[in-house]
């Protein structure tokens, strides 16, 4: 049956190197994950800020930093400096596709002989090698400060118990029993991801039945694919301001709004930050890392559901970047300008992109991650950025839009 799949998709696609991206989802099937003693969980090294990352060792190398991706199907390593230190052999061409109206990614398939999450360990696992020099999801190499993704081939063997505000990500080698707190959404899988229904309210008695993906591995709240949007006969008519995307074809400038409503099983959250972005992605829409950060959750891929426990007197808020820029962190501690939002405060003020900003308010550039940026943004108010060319510095003013990042009421969970 594999070697079918192959030969059919070989016949389909166009292109070898994309073909060959169909056989890597394949490369993984038959590696099984090796607990130490007779352990059953192990809590992993991580970084639960923007989106979950965990820290593991390749080839008995340890520190590598991986972001979890439920929205990859394969595995992927950069050429980061630590990632090039391994000296890894060239595979098999791939081109790979995702978000962007640009040009796909190109890389090649290659073999490492063992990775180790905690207590559990792999062996002889195939990854897509992407050189990021080479992407147009990058604007420069010093932008890969971590070292690669774990997709769907390595997650699916697991229970994933994330905290974002503890900061903690366990894995366990048995499904998670639910308790009456927890918020329960069935799954399913297809082409190696992870779905589930939504019902969407668009305002103006628009409401649409839609397939929705569940990816970690996007930072934003929810992207809806304006294509069904179009396709249902619908429009969104409220407040929108531009925004861009990257992904791993290229850049995507799109249109950003608050839906009224957006309901997936007994999950209801309303004023719901959305991307309406057209194609991209195989057609999907998707629920990011901001939407989850609401709670401590469950990925359970053994019976296929997502947990999720609201925090204690949580609300759903969702956060607005007022600021106006794309920022992209670097290895040196600064960020990098890869968009300017036209309604928004940095529109005109001089900032261009491909500048350095160095600092915040007086705090180096070195003290923020991309999570306090993003929290920076959100605030209301007077900033001071300063960039590295010409030591310039910029007095902007956070606003609300209305209609757009105001008026929009919170929703307890």
């Amino acid at each position: 049956m594999k070697l079918l799949a192959l030969m059919l998709c070989s016949i389909v696609l166009s292109g070898c190197s994309v073909a060959n991206y169909v056989r890597l989802k394949y490369e993984n099937d038959d590696i099984k994950p090796q607990w130490q003693g007779q352990k059953t969980s192990a809590q992993i090294k991580a970084d639960t800020g923007v989106k979950p990352y965990v820290y593991i060792s390749i080839n008995g190398i340890k520190g590598f930093k991986m972001m979890l991706d439920t929205g990859a199907s394969v595995s992927f390593l950069k050429d980061s400096e630590k990632v090039k230190s391994l000296s890894l052999k060239e595979g098999y061409p791939l081109e790979v596709g995702g978000w962007g109206d640009g040009k796909n990614s190109h890389g090649f398939q290659t073999d490492v002989e063992s990775i180790k999450l905690g207590d559990v360990r792999f062996e002889d696992v195939s990854f897509a090698y992407l050189p990021v020099s080479q992407s147009e999801y990058f604007l420069r190499p010093d932008e890969a400060v971590y070292d690669g993704i774990l997709g769907h081939d390595i997650m699916k063997h697991f229970a994933w118990h994330i905290d974002p505000r503890k900061g903690t990500i366990e894995i366990a080698s048995k499904p998670y029993i639910s308790t009456d707190k927890d918020i329960t959404i069935p799954m399913r899988v297809f082409l190696s991801k992870l779905y589930f229904d939504s019902t969407i309210d668009l305002g103006n008695n628009q409401i649409m039945e839609h397939e929705i993906l569940l990816d970690t591995g996007s930072r934003h709240y929810f992207k809806l694919n304006n294509y069904y949007v179009q396709d249902e006969g619908y429009s969104f008519n409220g407040v929108t301001v531009t925004g861009s995307d990257f992904g791993l074809s290229g850049q995507t400038i799109h249109q950003r709004g608050t839906i009224p409503k957006l309901q997936i099983s007994d999950l209801t959250l309303q004023n719901v930050k959305t991307n309406f972005i057209e194609g991209g992605d195989d057609g999907k829409s998707v629920i990011g890392s901001s939407a989850l950060s609401h709670f401590s959750y469950v990925i359970d891929y053994h019976n296929l559901k997502l947990h999720l426990k609201p925090y204690k007197s949580a609300t759903f808020k969702a956060r607005y970047n007022l600021l106006g820029m794309e920022l992209r962190k670097l290895t040196n501690g600064a960020f990098v300008v890869r968009y300017i939002m036209p309604e928004m405060a940095a529109f005109g003020s001089g900032i261009k992109v491909g500048d350095e900003v160095v600092s915040f308010n007086g705090q180096s550039a070195s003290e923020f991650g991309q999570k306090e940026w993003l929290e920076l943004s959100a605030t209301v108010g007077k900033h001071t950025l300063c960039i590295s060319r010409n030591r310039l510095c910029f007095d902007l003013t956070a606003k609300n839009v209305d209609g757009y990042s105001i008026n929009a009421g919170r929703a307890k969970l």
